[in-house]
C-alpha cells in the first residue's frame, strides 16, 4: 500500500494542501475545527510529513556533522558525548566521521558532509585544518575547530592552553624534586604537540633544568607510541626520573616501558599525561595528568555553531548576503585553562 501524501490528506480533510502543511508545521492561523479535521485526517492515513522536503523548505537538516581524528582514542568519545549532549538539547542530529588520522579519509569526509547538507560542522581533528586549509577557507556552511585553532583560516575555535599545560606537568614534577626528565612528544602533524612541548621546555628551565638533563623522544600518539618512546628515552639515559608524555595514551604506554625496565612507578620514575581520559584512573597506578575541559569544549562549539546558523537565517529572512566563505570577522576564539589531577603516579624524585 502506497504511503499517504499531503494530497490524500488535504482531500480527506476538504482543505487545500497549503492549508495541511501549515497545520501540521504550526504555522499560521487555522479555525479549531480545520485543525482538527487535518490531524484526525492525518491520523487515519497514517501520514507522515517528508523530512526532506521539510529541509529543502525550510533551507536547514538539523544535522550537523562531527569529524574527529580517532574514535579509538578514548579522549574522542568523551568528545563527541559532549558534542551529542548539547546538539540534542538544540534540537540537532549528529553525523559521526572517524576520520582515522588519513588525509583522504578526512578529504572524503568533508566532502561528504556537504552533499548530506548537514547545517554545519564541528573539526575536532588538530590536523585535520593543517592538511585542508585551502577546502576550509572557502567552505560554503559554518565550520567549527575544536581543540584545535587557525585564525588564519577565519573559523571559530576552542582549544586548550596547551603551552600552559606542559609547563603544569613539567612543573609539577620538579616540585617533587626530578631532576633528569624525559618529554614524550607526537609527530608535527599533531598541531597541538610543539605547544605542550614548549612548555615543558620553559618550566624546566625556569626550575634550573638545563638541556642537558632533558631527553625528547617522538612517536605516534599512542599507547605503542609511548611505550617506544619510554624505552628509546631509558636507554639513552637510564637516570632519567620524570616522564612527561603528550597525552595519556602515551602515558600509559610509557608505564609499561618503565615496568619492563625492571623499575617502579612513582618511586624510581614519576609518569604524567595530558587529556584526562576515563581510563586514566583505572590503570595501576592511576594516572597524573593534565585535565582538559572536554564537556565545556563540545558545548561551547555546538552553541557557538548554532550562533552562526541563526545569524545566516536572520540574514536570509531579512535579504541580506549569506557570507560566502568563512572570515567574515565574526570569528570567535576561546583558550580553556587546564588544571592537573594527581594521582599514583608521580611521586617525589627518588634519593
Amino acid at each position: 500500500m502506497a504511503a499517504a501524501t499531503i494530497g490524500d490528506v488535504a482531500r480527506k480533510a476538504q482543505v487545500s494542501t497549503a492549508t495541511v502543511s501549515r497545520v501540521l508545521a504550526g504555522h499560521g492561523r487555522a479555525r479549531p475545527e480545520t485543525r482538527d479535521r487535518v490531524f484526525e485526517a492525518a491520523r487515519e492515513l497514517g501520514y507522515r510529513p517528508s523530512g526532506v522536503a521539510r529541509s529543502l523548505r525550510q533551507r536547514a537538516t538539523r544535522t550537523l556533522g562531527l569529524i574527529v581524528t580517532d574514535i579509538e582514542n578514548p579522549f574522542f568519545p568523551q568528545l563527541v558525548r559532549a558534542v551529542e549532549d548539547a546538539a540534542r538539547d538544540l534540537g540537532y542530529a549528529i553525523l559521526l566521521c572517524n576520520a582515522a588520522d588519513d588525509p583522504e579519509r578526512e578529504a572524503g569526509y568533508l566532502d561528504l558532509l556537504v552533499d548530506r547538507w548537514v547545517d554545519g560542522v564541528v573539526i575536532a581533528a588538530s590536523s585535520l585544518g593543517g592538511r585542508h586549509r585551502e577546502w576550509l577557507a572557502d567552505a560554503q556552511l559554518p565550520i567549527v575547530l575544536v581543540n584545535s585553532t587557525d585564525p588564519e583560516i577565519g573559523l571559530s575555535s576552542i582549544a586548550s592552553d596547551n603551552r600552559a599545560g606542559g609547563a603544569l606537568a613539567a612543573r609539577h614534577l620538579a616540585e617533587l624534586g626530578h631532576e633528569r626528565f624525559g618529554l614524550i612528544t607526537a609527530p608535527p602533524r599533531n598541531m597541538d604537540g610543539p605547544d605542550r612541548l614548549a612548555g615543558a621546555r620553559e618550566a624546566l628551565s625556569a626550575a634550573g633544568i638545563d638541556g642537558d638533563r632533558v631527553v625528547v623522544a617522538t612517536h605516534d600518539a599512542s599507547v605503542v607510541g609511548g611505550e617506544r618512546a619510554a624505552t628509546e628515552i631509558l636507554d639513552r639515559e637510564p637516570r632519567v626520573t620524570a616522564l612527561v608524555a603528550y597525552n595519556d595514551l602515551m602515558a600509559i604506554g610509557a608505564m609499561r616501558a618503565v615496568r619492563a625496565a625492571g623499575l617502579r612507578i612513582p618511586l624510581d620514575v614519576s609518569v604524567i599525561g595530558f587529556d584526562n581520559v576515563d581510563m586514566a584512573t583505572y590503570v595501576d597506578p592511576p594516572l597524573t595528568t593534565v585535565a582538559q575541559a572536554t564537556s565545556q569544549m563540545g558545548h561551547w562549539a555546538v552553541t557557538q555553531l548554532a550562533s552562526e546558523l541563526a545569524d545566516r537565517a536572520t540574514a536570509r529572512a531579512a535579504g541580506g548576503a549569506q557570507p560566502s566563505a568563512p572570515g567574515d570577522g565574526r570569528a570567535n576564539h576561546v583558550i580553556l585553562p587546564v588544571w592537573i589531577e594527581v594521582r599514583g603516579s608521580t611521586g617525589p624524585a627518588p634519593h
